[in-house]
């Protein structure tokens, strides 16, 4: 696994993975009808809760301490009784963050109080069973000696699905019907959110060894298509919320939430303006958020040509929309959302070769090159897009790390920071990269 150099600040067989993306989804832990049995059933030290790795074991055995020392998920809850959370909360009207239901329910492993077992503890933040489902049906099972395909038949979400597990991620990381975050939590102070599935896989520190034991239980699915289905998850995400209930006339406004927040709030004193990347909109026109919208368009272009023609016009469409009315918006949506819910499934079970990683690499940085992708939010995508694939290239295919390192290096510079972002410093990096890249194919 990589460890993405953005952390310097800060499957099931294949048969069942394809069954996933293609017939109905699994229940997400926070709707599923088990109980949450709590952290503190899985770490004993015969469990989960080792101090060190098990040599003779095919499953880590540390992954509790794993958990409670490096993941920031163990801190989620935490986080809510700091000065800042205590001041989003005033801002919002709610006496406590600690107590508030809007809060709790990416904080912690929310589910009712029904659901919540003897040792279950929502001080625990996000925990164990947050991710990997109520484990009250499958933990006895799971102790004596369950396949891993058994587990998951009694409960056990299945988070080596690419498509399951960017699911899960996401209702938190960009907020949906059952988990709604709005500008109104932005304003109160919040800090803005993003997503990269690969990326964020890799930032977390891994309670897995993608061994051969590993691989014969599960499908491991390598980062080119984590990205991949990642970005199309994203954007499918987002347009379900153009077409939901969130997205509603309030006022003079729709819900600010859905928008580019960098095409708004970003230093005045020097001329900052370039056209977006998905297309029509002038200086001054507030934009749809459409870095996910993008990035999917440059997987399609590569894996599914046809769709990617199509997505380019229904982008354009979009954003031509969004000028006129929440109603046109929404229509264009639709298409977009449908082209996306389509092409899923077959990127999902299909392997992504050498070619095509360098090829999504080129296009991702043609996107940054050229003079329409000027915003910060865009540039970090743009980021997060090249250094996945550097790390696929290297671990899959062995591509030499200095061969890409240099031009990752000034990226990760000219994105590191918004106050000083520059779009031309960004283009500059992605020139070179796009050079170092070019011989790999």
């Amino acid at each position: 696994m990589h460890v993405s150099t953005w952390s310097r600040v800060g499957l099931l067989s294949l048969g069942l993975c394809v069954i996933l993306t293609a017939s109905a989804a699994p229940l997400m832990p926070f709707e599923d009808k088990w109980e949450h049995v709590g952290v503190a059933t899985c770490a004993g030290s015969n469990c989960h809760g080792s101090q060190r790795p098990f040599e003779d074991s095919p499953v880590l055995q540390n992954e509790y301490f794993l958990w409670q020392r490096d993941d920031a998920h163990s801190n989620a809850y935490k986080l809510l009784q700091t000065a800042d959370a205590k001041r989003i909360a005033a801002n919002l009207g709610l006496k406590d963050a600690t107590s508030a239901p809007e809060c709790l329910t990416c904080h912690t492993d929310y589910v009712p109080e029904k659901l919540r077992g003897r040792r279950y503890a929502m001080s625990e933040g996000v925990g164990c069973e947050a991710c990997h489902g109520g484990a009250k049906a499958w933990l006895g099972p799971h102790v004596s000696g369950n396949t891993h395909a058994q587990n998951i038949e009694q409960g056990l979400y299945p988070l080596e699905d690419p498509v399951a597990r960017g699911r899960l991620c996401l209702h938190c990381h960009m907020g949906t019907k059952d988990k709604p975050i709005d500008h109104r939590i932005m304003g109160a102070g919040h800090p803005p959110l993003e997503f990269e599935l690969d990326t964020f896989t890799n930032i977390q520190p891994a309670h897995f060894r993608v061994d051969k034991d590993y691989r014969q239980r599960k499908t491991y699915a390598p980062g080119a298509k984590v990205w991949a289905v990642g970005q199309l998850l994203a954007a499918e995400t987002f347009l379900s919320g153009l077409l939901g209930e969130r997205f509603a006339d309030r006022g003079m406004f729709p819900e600010l939430v859905f928008f580019d927040c960098n095409a708004c709030h970003h230093a005045m004193q020097q001329p900052r303006w370039n056209a977006g990347v998905g297309g029509p909109l002038g200086p001054g026109e507030p934009r749809l958020a459409d870095a996910y919208l993008v990035m999917s368009g440059a997987v399609l272009a590569v894996l599914q040509p046809e769709s990617g023609a199509r997505w380019t016009a229904a982008l354009a469409e979009l954003h031509r929309a969004s000028a006129q009315s929440v109603p046109k918006t929404r229509e264009a949506a639709q298409k977009l959302r449908e082209i996306a819910s389509a092409a899923l499934p077959e990127i999902a079970r299909r392997d992504i070769g050498k070619t095509q990683a360098v090829e999504l690499m080129l296009r991702v940085a043609q996107i940054g090159i050229d003079t329409q992708a000027g915003n910060y939010t865009a540039a970090k995508q743009i980021y997060y897009a090249s250094d996945a694939l550097s790390a696929y290239l290297r671990q899959e295919h062995g591509v030499a790390k200095q061969a890409l390192q240099g031009p990752l290096d000034e990226l990760f510079a000219a994105v590191d920071a918004p106050r000083s972002y520059n779009p031309d410093s960004l283009r500059s990096a992605l020139r070179k990269l796009r050079t170092a890249a070019e011989p790999l194919r």
